[in-house]
């Protein structure tokens, strides 16, 4: 089974929040809104349909140390659960021209593929790799996935400000048989804009281990959506920041944009 989990592909389109499921809330009403009915109208809002994005991800070690990445992004979406995306990093030299790709599946388990320049090859990432750091980052290869919304329960904790936003705090539970690496994600979702703000993410023991959070949003197309965020690994005392240099939404996207061809240019 897919599980919940924040969707970085679509995040480096625009950061979303994917933790719908379907017939449960509990926990202190929410005006007319069910924890599911929120989450899923953050998710909907911030993936924008064939949207074309620059980005710069910025790797700080514990040091402060950093390693700057550029890449480009491109995601269509042809409904129903389907949609494709493709990351591809333009630099530093060590790590430029390789590709991350997906194909997101509504009825089953989303192909994960990156393309490797130094060996010209093109690996696909088993389900038990996921679980992985992608390109040294924060996140994990199940992060960059767009996936499945319906495997975990979610209700509303409370009602509180994050900076002087109200938010709605949602806790996430993925179900046991699913394979999330998270055993509860928290999230402070803004009232008036449907943007996750803060997510804390704990593991399968119950303890902190990564905490995201956004750092600035603005205007893309008719809506507000996040264009600088960060990921710390709390117990690896590392963290990586995204942000977004350009984006473009309602874009004419060829399918061809996402073949195994297409990556190996």
């Amino acid at each position: 089974m897919k599980t919940t989990r924040f969707a970085l592909i679509g995040t480096l389109a625009a950061c979303g929040l994917l933790l719908a499921s379907p017939a449960f809330s509990e926990g202190p009403a929410s005006e007319t809104l069910s924890a599911s009915e929120i989450v899923k109208t953050a998710r909907d809002k911030q993936f924008p349909k064939n949207s074309v994005s620059d980005l710069t991800m910025v790797l700080i070690n514990k040091r402060g140390n950093e390693r700057v990445r550029k890449l480009r992004t491109t995601r269509k979406d042809y409904g129903n659960g389907e949609a494709k995306s493709v990351a591809y990093f333009l630099s530093p030299a060590d790590v430029k021209g390789t590709a991350f790709l997906v194909w997101e599946h509504a009825d089953k388990a989303n192909d994960v593929f990156i393309y490797l320049p130094a060996l010209k090859k093109i690996r696909r990432i088993a389900s038990d790799q996921k679980k992985q750091s992608f390109m040294g980052s924060d996140f994990s290869y199940a992060d960059m996935e767009n996936d499945d919304v319906d495997d975990s329960k979610h209700r509303i904790l409370s009602e509180e400000d994050l900076d002087g936003r109200p938010c709605w705090v949602i806790e996430s539970i993925p179900n046991p048989d699913s394979d999330s690496e998270y055993g509860k994600l928290t999230s402070w979702v803004d009232k008036a804009e449907f943007i996750p703000y803060k997510v804390e993410f704990d593991d399968k023991k119950g303890k902190p281990f990564k905490v995201m959070n956004v750092l600035r949003t603005g205007p893309v197309g008719e809506d507000i959506l996040p264009l600088h965020f960060s990921m710390e690994n709390l117990q690896k005392n590392h963290k990586t920041e995204l942000s977004l240099d350009n984006i473009k939404i309602d874009q004419e996207i060829s399918d061809k944009e996402f073949t195994h061809r297409a990556i190996q240019r």
